[in-house]
């Protein structure tokens, strides 16, 4: 039976979604980074009344734009989001590992010592569902920071530790802890303020290794002379922990968009790894992702869109006199009601041994090729709707003569101009754009290569396969798209006598226009 927040029947105080809350997990010392794990799916120690459990994908929206990796969540920062801190959200949890300055060998010498055995974290809960007098975290709003600390109780259970030398010689050291010896678990804080939100703090040890031969004081931690670095978790993990390779499997939109789409400031960026070169850390490819998402339940078969036709604004909107009575500025608009359905968009891979289903070698398919069809898919819906738009005739005007009098249009008719969606052909045109012949040899416009990778006149650069003509517009009064929940599928093939399965991701999807006219195509017609 579920129990909704507060006094807990042993008669702990339960923490409230909305505050920021301060807890602490296992850290060790890899090749020189400092590491820590914020475990998903393992059940803490009695804090006080109730336990805890951060279920997967808790981190999936979590804002980190201001991490910070700290001595006892106070100090100088030993490193910093993304720069010198990385984080990492893998199938058992969210990993972080920091690059300390050189000048910090202490803290390193400290943690191999065991002196500072633990690591911690302070978060901002913003979804959870009790069951009895376990919490289970749904979501995390945002994580404040990651800190070592000193050697205290921790809320997750103690656990074998080991240091290696970085030549790789292995001394094994460590000792399982007797829970005995750290006595009951508690957490560090729980402040809560009207204006500001509060901190849970969460203690763990580090995890169980292999079995040990020389004994050393519990709480120390690992030094290799080697560097790894975790699996990303993608969208495949997340239709597994949905039950997947079950008949079906279903994922919120939010999920799918989370792990279909490379976003800049997403914590899948994080892993060095994967991470790119340059300046192009992110999705360029897809127009759908400019507009406003909005979620929609799976039983949707269509949506009622407002379509504006017409805005017109009367003259005299300032009055001298703020007593004035006269007639203040009325806002005309025209508007229909328009009823859109929403299409299948799916994909489907053939073919595939049944037995391979539940081995990770069929996630590239899910988080590749079944992932971009369904992406292409989305990108289909928006620019097809484009071709309602109105145009600029290019001319004989050069591209970014063609793209600054589309955003004029635009501007003139009170948009602001966001976005250019270019052609393959396009994006090519500008970035070798060449100025006429100067003795005897033409000249790139921009530094081959240093042109804004992501900007053109600071609109946001998308690089569309679909669409069929570049187009500029302001995503914002567009329209939106509606989407459903994702659902991965498993049907048994050629009536069982194969032993194949085709596997299918789809969902239903709209796009709603608003405002035609917020969008120009750069087009004769």
């Amino acid at each position: 039976m579920s129990a909704s927040a507060g006094t807990s029947a042993t008669g702990g105080t339960r923490p409230t979604t909305g505050t920021v809350e301060a807890r602490t997990a296992a850290v060790d010392v890899d090749a020189k980074r400092i590491r820590g794990l914020i475990p998903y799916g393992v059940e803490s120690r009695d804090l006080g009344g109730w336990r805890e459990v951060i279920e997967p994908g808790a981190f999936a929206s979590t804002s980190i734009d201001d991490l910070r990796a700290v001595i006892d969540h106070a100090g100088v920062p030993l490193g910093r989001y993304p720069n010198t801190l990385d984080v990492e959200d893998s199938a058992d949890g969210l990993r972080w590992s920091v690059d300390p300055p050189e000048s910090r060998s202490d803290v390193v010498e400290a943690i191999e010592r065991g002196d500072m055995r633990a690591g911690s974290w302070r978060m901002v809960v913003s979804r959870d569902r009790w069951e009895g007098e376990v919490r289970h975290v749904e979501a995390i709003s945002e994580l404040k920071d990651v800190t070592i600390v000193g050697a205290e109780t921790p809320a997750y259970e103690a656990a074998l530790v080991e240091y290696r030398t970085t030549d790789g010689e292995r001394r094994q050291k460590g000792a399982t802890m007797d829970p005995q010896e750290t006595g009951a678990a508690s957490v560090e804080s729980t402040e809560s303020e009207t204006t500001e939100p509060t901190t849970e703090d969460r203690t763990v040890e580090p995890a169980a290794a292999a079995p040990t031969t020389e004994p050393i004081p519990a709480g120390s931690l690992r030094v290799e002379g080697r560097v790894s670095a975790p699996r990303r978790r993608g969208l495949a993990d997340e239709f597994r922990s949905a039950g997947f390779p079950g008949e079906i499997a279903s994922v919120p939109w939010q999920t799918f968009e989370d792990r279909a789409v490379t976003w800049s400031p997403s914590v899948n960026l994080l892993n060095q790894v994967d991470r790119q070169g340059g300046a192009f850390p992110f999705d360029q490819r897809y127009a759908w992702t400019v507009l406003e998402r909005n979620p929609v339940d799976s039983s949707v078969t269509s949506v009622s869109t407002f379509v504006q036709f017409s805005s017109d604004a009367a003259t005299g909107v300032v009055r001298p006199n703020i007593a004035s009575t006269a007639d203040k500025a009325e806002v005309t608009t025209g508007l229909d009601l328009a009823t859109t359905p929403l299409a299948c968009v799916a994909a489907v891979e053939s073919n595939i041994p049944t037995i391979v289903l539940a081995q990770p070698s069929v996630d590239r398919i899910i988080n590749r090729d079944l992932a971009m069809v369904v992406n292409d898919g989305l990108d289909s819906l928006v620019v097809d709707t484009f071709a309602a738009s109105g145009h600029q005739a290019p001319g004989s005007d050069q591209p970014l003569v063609s793209y600054r009098k589309a955003m004029t249009t635009l501007y003139a008719d009170g948009y602001n101009p966001d976005t250019i969606i270019l052609t393959p052909a396009a994006a090519e045109a500008l970035d070798v754009l060449v100025t006429g012949l100067t003795n005897g040899s033409a000249d790139f416009v921009f530094p081959a290569g240093g042109f804004s990778p992501d900007r053109v006149f600071s609109m946001r650069k998308i690089i569309s396969k679909a669409v069929p003509s570049t187009t500029i517009l302001d995503s914002r009064a567009y329209g939106q798209l509606y989407v459903s929940p994702a659902q991965l599928t498993t049907h048994e093939q050629d009536g069982g006598l194969t032993n194949k399965s085709r596997v299918r991701l789809e969902l239903n999807a709209a796009c709603g226009v608003e405002r035609q006219d917020a969008a120009v195509r750069i087009a004769a017609s």
